[in-house]
């Protein structure tokens, strides 16, 4: 192998040499390294971090290292440092954990989540039967700022997906109901198809993906830079102050972002019937009588109940954010995958639930 040569003192010549590392990690047992260091002038804190690692990737693989020193540089560093604790054995392979530990561990961290996850609940209900108890501890204006980001902010995209929903619902059913010449059907069919599942689930899923990851981003950003431990040394609760008015405001987003998504739906359908010579007073007629207000009200109520969740489950993924360089994006995530899969979990609850009623 070549002798590694140091020629100079200064930053960028000692950075280069850091590359000659990728040789000695293919070095064998008994070999020899060379590192000459008779052109050095003096010795810097990069030379000096340089020549421990280098000492140590040489021990670590069984090899010898030779210095060429007349100037007698090498000497401080190796009296400053306890070379000798490197013994020349091969570093250790990681050993995997043994299933039964694995999974001892899975089940204590899902735990701990759990718990976690329990005692974040009891504080927001105990903060919001406190503010129903005494309204003026309610922050209207953070709850109506987060009311415009996740409900007028959105509407642009919301009506968009419900225009293309209906569409999408009409040609897909009126190409098989037209066989039987029954194609006027379909208003009914997309009626209750948005206004009783469809509508509030693809609004939900909306809300998780553009407002649910936002409030787990703003407040995991807020946590790292310590700024819930401000709030608490002062005495105010982050729950009450950051929570509360993002759960409201997701609750009262929800129904008026569903009825705009529904009645973008509708229009929609009514686009693709016309172009199938159904006149629209017979479209809109089927409309009317399809869609009950049961069915309306029962829709509406599921979306508030959806964006609750969404609220609920991006705060708490931002509060429990950890203080690391993914942390935010780690809670984000969350956010969304635990508010679909929250959303779709209710819905079919609902869904067995309304059968079994019989509505």
């Amino acid at each position: 192998m070549k002798p590694i040569v140091v020629k100079a003192a200064d930053a960028d010549s000692i950075a280069r040499h850091w590359g000659d590392l990728r040789h000695v990690d293919r070095l064998r047992g008994g070999e020899v390294v060379v590192l000459d260091v008779s052109a050095l002038t003096g010795v810097t804190a990069a030379f000096e971090a340089f020549f421990v690692a280098l000492d140590r990737h040489v021990a670590a693989r069984a090899a010898r290292l030779e210095a060429v020193d007349p100037n007698g540089l090498l000497a401080p560093i190796r009296a400053r440092y306890d070379f000798n604790a490197y013994d020349g054995a091969a570093p250790a392979r990681r050993r995997h954990r043994p299933f039964l530990v694995a999974v001892g561990q899975g089940v204590c961290n899902w735990c701990a989540s759990a718990r976690a996850n329990c005692t974040f609940l009891g504080e927001t209900f105990a903060n919001a039967l406190s503010m129903i108890i005494h309204p003026r501890r309610f922050r209207f204006r953070d709850a109506s700022l987060a009311f415009e980001r996740a409900g007028f902010d959105g509407l642009p995209i919301t009506t968009a997906i419900g225009f293309l929903l209906g569409l999408i619902l009409a040609f897909e059913s009126a190409a098989s109901l037209r066989t039987f010449g029954v194609e006027v059907y379909v208003a009914d069919l997309i009626a209750i198809g948005l206004f009783r599942e469809l509508g509030p689930l693809v609004t939900a899923i909306i809300l998780a993906g553009r407002s649910g990851s936002a409030f787990a981003a703003e407040i995991g950003t807020m946590k790292v830079d310590e700024e819930l431990d401000a709030l608490t040394t002062f005495g105010l609760p982050p729950v009450r102050f950051l929570v509360m008015p993002r759960v409201v405001a997701a609750t009262l987003a929800m129904p008026v972002l569903t009825i705009f998504a529904e009645l973008a739906g509708l229009v929609g359908g009514s686009i693709v019937l016309q172009l199938m010579n159904v006149p629209p007073v017979v479209y809109w007629s089927h409309v009317t009588s399809a869609a009950s207000l049961f069915m309306i009200i029962f829709g509406l109520g599921k979306a508030a109940l959806f964006g609750f969740l969404v609220g609920l489950i991006g705060c708490s993924a931002g509060m429990r954010t950890r203080n690391t360089a993914d942390g935010v994006g780690v809670a984000a995530t969350a956010a969304v995958v635990g508010g679909i899969v929250a959303i779709a979990v209710t819905d079919g609850l609902l869904a067995v639930v309304c059968y079994l009623l019989g509505v």
